[in-house]
């Protein structure tokens, strides 16, 4: 599943005239947090154009594209996509539909570190870089991260690839330098832990979910420390759009032996179905103000190409904190788990075969150029 807008302005009555009808405010406006070292002020929801939707782009990038408008407009600031995902040509489509200029919308990007089975030479990695700005249509992206680095990678790509980025930094085509966790393979975050302690690297992404909170300890707490932005991804999948989608997915993981021993499932499933409806309208709205309300989180990706998912999402991250003793209870759930990202047992996201697009076109006339 998946700023908000700014409130109405209710005109004041002018003399002689019977008062207006008041009209009711819209959503309040959305939060906003400073990603890190960067300064950059974030709203807390950002829209992610990648994951199983890619912003509807199965309808088309005009589809896609909207819904990147519509979530400007609405008061997002931060869009996040990647070079695998090929939504960039939709984004800034989007940003260009949108009523914000080029520069009120931070841009986040990612490109691949890993083709054809290797790892990415410097130059081809420039050359990524160039077409992402292409792609994007834009002389300057805010943050450039690393996708999804595998921690045995880690090291080549900060020795050989993370000077790339450093280099088009000075030369002012990227601003910001990040990386990217693989959640789907690397669940305990060793990558990130790394990543951070060497201190070379201004923004992360990281996977953080009411199902492994385990970034808390080992990427949420160092990265306070050490100044650098949070970005959380998986905030919700598949397995946690809703209570029986979220029970068959946990009975299935403790059937196929994937849980430790200790944990009771019926005790973690009685403490999410007694908050749906008594804290939150839907699990996806408690768990989407889960994550918001965890400390060293600044902005949390939310992905969909459907208008309506759009808006309840946009309504779950104006609704209030969760309480104190709430977010005591949800933090204990699968305390101390590190083997679920919430897609397990769910039927996942196979991207299609590539198809020439923008992004091709521009490399292939890059190459010719060069």
């Amino acid at each position: 599943m998946d700023s908000v807008g700014e409130a109405a302005v209710v005109e004041g009555n002018e003399p002689g005239r019977a008062p207006r009808e008041s009209q009711s405010p819209g959503p309040p406006p959305l939060e906003r947090r400073v990603l890190g070292r960067t300064g950059l002020e974030v709203t807390v929801m950002g829209f992610g154009a990648g994951g199983f939707s890619r912003a509807g782009l199965r309808e088309g990038v005009d589809h896609a594209a909207a819904m990147v408008a519509q979530a400007i407009d609405a008061g997002v600031n931060l869009v996040d996509t990647a070079e695998m995902y090929r939504t960039e040509a939709a984004v800034a489509q989007g940003i260009a539909q949108s009523s914000k200029a080029r520069e009120d919308v931070v841009i986040a990007t990612k490109v691949n570190y890993r083709v054809d089975g290797r790892i990415r030479t410097p130059e081809e990695l420039e050359l990524a870089l160039k077409v992402r700005l292409g792609a994007l249509d834009t002389d300057y992206i805010d943050v450039v991260q690393v996708h999804g680095v595998d921690p045995g990678d880690y090291e080549r790509v900060r020795d050989e690839l993370l000077p790339v980025l450093e280099r088009q930094r000075r030369a002012g085509t990227l601003h910001w330098v990040g990386v990217t966790e693989g959640f789907r393979g690397d669940r305990g975050h060793a990558m990130l832990q790394q990543a951070i302690a060497d201190d070379c690297w201004d923004v992360v992404m990281v996977g953080f979910n009411l199902l492994n909170q385990s970034a808390r300890e080992r990427v949420l707490a160092p990265a306070r420390a050490a100044n650098v932005g949070v970005m959380d991804m998986f905030a919700v999948r598949q397995a946690l759009r809703d209570l029986e989608t979220v029970t068959a997915h946990l009975r299935e993981r403790a059937s196929a032996g994937a849980l430790p021993e200790s944990v009771d499932v019926r005790a973690e499933l009685a403490t999410l179905e007694r908050h749906v409806g008594e804290t939150a309208p839907t699990l996806p709205d408690l768990a989407y103000r889960f994550v918001l309300a965890e400390p060293g989180v600044s902005t949390v990706l939310v992905g969909t190409g459907n208008p309506d998912h759009l808006r309840d999402n946009l309504e779950s991250f104006g609704r209030p904190p969760l309480s104190a003793a709430v977010l005591g209870e949800l933090r204990g759930v699968l305390a101390g788990v590190d083997v679920l990202n919430g897609e397990d047992g769910s039927p996942g996201f196979v991207p299609p075969e590539p198809r020439p697009g923008i992004a091709s076109r521009l490399a292939s006339r890059l190459r010719r150029e060069s």
